[in-house]
């Protein structure tokens, strides 16, 4: 943390407490907000702001709380995992992913409208479904 009274935070993660994001598998997915609230993103071209790192859910005296933290795009302090599409090519080091429709990344395809978010810094790469090592850029809309 820096000596700035200004600086609010130490890092841009974030605690979201209204969606069950556990029983619905979305570790490694983006997140979209909308009037404050969030979904999984389900587009390739509206930047996402959000990955989900981690989905908790607790019950206690009959109440459950939900305790998802989302780091936002282009403020974490390294690299983040991020989930491959099912429907993806294999990933190596290097590779920039872009936005999938089903909220998780995939390779980046040129020649369409898209949004990139990150760059595979696996030194392993990865494969469709894996939750792989990721840094997260600020979201790039690129349509050359």
């Amino acid at each position: 943390m820096s000596d700035s009274t200004l600086q609010a935070k130490g890092n841009a993660i974030y605690v979201e407490t209204t969606q069950d994001w556990q029983t619905t598998p979305a570790l490694g997915k983006l997140v979209t907000f909308s009037g404050g609230v969030p979904s999984i993103n389900a587009s390739t071209t509206v930047p996402a702001v959000a990955v989900v790192l981690d989905a908790r859910t607790r019950t206690a005296v009959g109440v459950t709380t939900y305790m998802n933290s989302l780091g936002i795009l282009g403020g974490m302090p390294g690299p983040m995992r991020g989930l491959i599409d099912s429907g993806s090519v294999p990933l190596f080091f290097g590779d920039r992913v872009m936005q999938a429709a089903s909220g998780a990344l995939t390779k980046e395809v040129t020649g369409s409208p898209r949004v990139v978010v990150g760059i595979v810094t696996d030194e392993n790469g990865a494969n469709p479904g894996d939750l792989t090592e990721i840094t997260f850029i600020t979201p790039c809309c690129l349509t050359y």
